[in-house]
């Protein structure tokens, strides 16, 4: 156990403070510009806001329709007109197309050209607080639970990136794997009961019936935002079998209520904004029902799912996916919490973007 405190130590020292990164690096450039204006834009810009304050000079998009348009009360300018002032410019990387917009801007020989992550920015506080060896003590708890090399090389990646503030744009893709959610650390046969939680507009409901097949048993799909959720059944009505999958206009938590949510696209983050929705405990919605697997991607509530969820992990063991990115705590605790649930589980993490979102803890016996 020593051993692997003191390589979590290695990894995690010296703390890189995140926020206070991006602040020097804006300092000393005239201008800030995010490079693409699709959805990751839309998540960061706002935790930006939050988070940092610096002001966002200029976006820029390949697509010439955006050019000269206002997109977040921001202007949209074209290649050539970011080109034209890259000695002052600080350019963050906000699309997708990551590498290739990296390479595109290398190769006209910008300066200073940045991948950005959102939640980094969220953890910085948590990276620099004064617990840093408490955190150190239950992440090597955790490292010690990996099954694979894989989980390893993941684990360690994401550390590298969240507490030394790595600048390489490829960090993240270097242990990029397909097959979100249905990872290769387990199979899936054709008697599942799958627990959809964060169905969003039924993208992991169609994805899991094709790889059965069509045959399975059940699936009960759980998502808090109404307009996601009217998508939701939209979806189901025209997969096969749509009469075995049950839609619940429901969050999954450790209680039963009424919050208020924030609702933006694909995200939907409990105890913000103004919005009103129910929550309640998947133990009580389902009660003896057999399950034998639960996913779930629910900005950040995945704790409080999981202790909703205690009776029917504890006796039922179903496979779990669960994600891990929304916190820098899920981390460990997340694995920590399901191992004391099942000893018997196996975990395993795999990350499936090349920014910091998608990183899952599977667990499965």
């Amino acid at each position: 156990m020593q051993d692997a405190i003191a390589h979590i130590q290695v990894l995690t020292t010296p703390v890189q403070d995140y926020i206070g990164k991006l602040k020097k690096i804006t300092g000393d450039r005239k201008y800030v510009v995010f490079y693409g204006c699709g959805m990751i834009l839309n998540s960061i810009i706002e935790s930006w806001n939050n988070y940092t304050g610096i002001k966002i000079d200029f976006l820029c998009d390949s697509n010439p329709a955006k050019w000269h348009t206002m997109i977040h009360g921001i202007q949209c300018i074209s290649p050539d007109e970011l080109t034209r002032i890259k000695d002052e410019t600080a350019v963050f990387i906000t699309t997708g197309a990551l590498l290739e917009v990296y390479d595109f801007l290398q190769k006209r020989d910008f300066p200073s050209v940045f991948p950005i992550y959102k939640y980094d920015m969220k953890s910085s506080p948590i990276v620099c607080g004064s617990d840093i060896s408490e955190i150190q003590k239950k992440l090597a708890d955790t490292f010690m639970l990996l099954e694979d090399k894989r989980s390893i090389e993941v684990f360690e990646t994401i550390l590298q990136r969240a507490f030394k503030g790595s600048e390489q744009p490829d960090i993240m893709s270097r242990v990029m794997d397909k097959d979100q959610c249905f990872a290769d650390v387990f199979s899936l046969g054709e008697h599942e009961s799958f627990v959809d939680g964060g169905a969003f507009d039924g993208d992991t409901i169609r994805d899991f019936v094709s790889r059965v097949n069509g045959q399975f048993d059940h699936v009960y799909a759980f998502e808090l935002a109404k307009e996601n959720y009217q998508n939701l059944t939209d979806c189901v009505q025209k997969l096969p079998a749509a009469n075995k999958i049950h839609c619940y206009n429901l969050g999954l938590y450790d209680s039963s209520e009424e919050i208020s949510y924030f609702a933006f696209e694909s995200d939907s983050a409990i105890g913000q904004g103004s919005a009103r929705a129910f929550v309640d405990r998947l133990d009580t919605v389902l009660g003896d029902a057999p399950v034998t697997f639960i996913k779930l991607d629910i900005e950040g509530a995945e704790m409080h799912a999981l202790r909703g969820a205690e009776n029917i992990i504890q006796t039922q063991k179903p496979k779990m996916a669960v994600c891990v990115y929304h916190d820098l705590r899920h981390l460990y605790e997340v694995p920590l919490y399901l191992k004391s649930l099942v000893p018997e589980y196996k975990i395993f993490f795999r990350h499936h973007t090349m920014y910091e979102y998608e990183t899952i803890c599977y667990a499965t016996i």
